[in-house]
């Protein structure tokens, strides 16, 4: 029986090589290195939004090592990563500049405490038909679906003030947008009623009512309007208004931002409650009249929620926030 020639060539040519590698692991397809974990570090530092295919086909461009989404998802695990709702923040946010103006307003605030003026913290929101929660039950596979009125109507805008000991000063809606001779009424009506509370009268003759407030375009030229408005109803101590305005981007620094985020989680449970009393007119000329009513109820059954142990709260928080500011310090959103 004779060998084929192209076989017996073959068995010469692999006499002389090494035996080919069986088995073992692709050098294509390894486990999770430090150095490819490093790599996913790296680009979720470059971009937090970057997605587990976009991880995927940059460890395969960058070290030709190809993995599964499901292995870069429990490896991001591993290394304690996890999706959070995504936050929006300017990049001049923590500018030389901005970080300047946030240093000079808790050091004029700090004066204004150490000679003992009465200090409000004031700002106002805005909410309307469509504030619920954001999430709720379902069965899997199936949405989560709440039914409102097909247009969400009008804001109602809520203006306040708040202290350390009164606690709420003033509280005020209004409906649509504030004009801003609005803004310097309730500016004026805030300072008279804060030089009525108890808190201020235990207080020298001397002393300053300060209202601090947020540097919008509203607030501009607010303090001599205000002024103004006292002098014409009578009030002759209008030079004891001060209105200390917050730095660019610094909603951290005022305690009743923190206020304003327990007033709605209340007024989300009461909306909830309300929704289907929403689609109707019930006793009132217009659906608009109705669902307004019930947005002031709303408001007014929450207000109990900003209690003295919540402003106290709130304030040491900003306080430690302020230290942070006057020591140069990058700010964050949601703190």
């Amino acid at each position: 029986m004779t060998c084929p020639t192209l076989t017996a060539r073959r068995a010469v040519v692999e006499s002389f090589t090494d035996p080919k590698q069986r088995g073992g692991v692709r050098s294509s397809c390894v486990k999770m290195t430090v150095e490819l974990m490093a790599k996913l570090e790296e680009y979720l530092d470059e971009d937090c939004r970057a997605t587990l295919t976009d991880m995927c086909d940059r460890l395969l461009s960058d070290t030709g090592v190809s993995v599964s989404k499901s292995y870069v998802h429990r490896a991001l695990q591993g290394m304690l990563y996890s999706t959070n709702k995504l936050r929006i923040e300017k990049a001049t946010m923590n500018n030389s500049i901005n970080k300047q103006k946030r240093k000079e307003f808790v050091e004029k605030l700090d004066g204004h405490i150490s000679s003992g003026d009465m200090i409000v913290y004031q700002d106002e929101t805005n909410f309307n038909l469509y504030l619920s929660r954001s999430e709720g039950w379902s069965r899997i596979g199936e949405r989560a679906v709440v039914q409102l009125p097909p247009s969400q109507g009008k804001n109602l805008h809520i203006q306040g003030g708040v202290s350390a000991f009164t606690v709420l000063v003033l509280l005020r809606t209004h409906e649509g947008s504030i004009p801003k001779l609005e803004n310097v009424r309730f500016i004026a009506d805030l300072f008279v009623a804060a030089q009525r509370t108890l808190e201020y009268q235990e207080l020298a003759p001397s002393n300053k009512v300060v209202i601090v407030t947020d540097n919008a375009p509203a607030n501009s030229q607010v303090e001599d309007l205000a002024r103004q408005f006292l002098t014409e109803d009578g009030i002759m101590n209008e030079n004891r208004l001060v209105l200390q305005r917050l730095g660019p981007y610094s909603p951290m620094l005022n305690p009743i931002e923190g206020c304003w985020n327990v007033l709605k989680s209340k007024m989300r449970r009461f909306m909830a409650r309300k929704k289907q009393e929403l689609l109707v007119r019930g006793e009132y000329d217009t659906y608009t009249a109705h669902r307004l009513a019930i947005m002031k109820e709303a408001v007014a059954q929450a207000v109990p929620a900003i209690t003295r142990r919540l402003v106290w709260r709130l304030e040491r928080h900003a306080a430690k926030v302020c230290t942070l500011a006057e020591r140069g310090k990058d700010m964050k959103l949601g703190t």
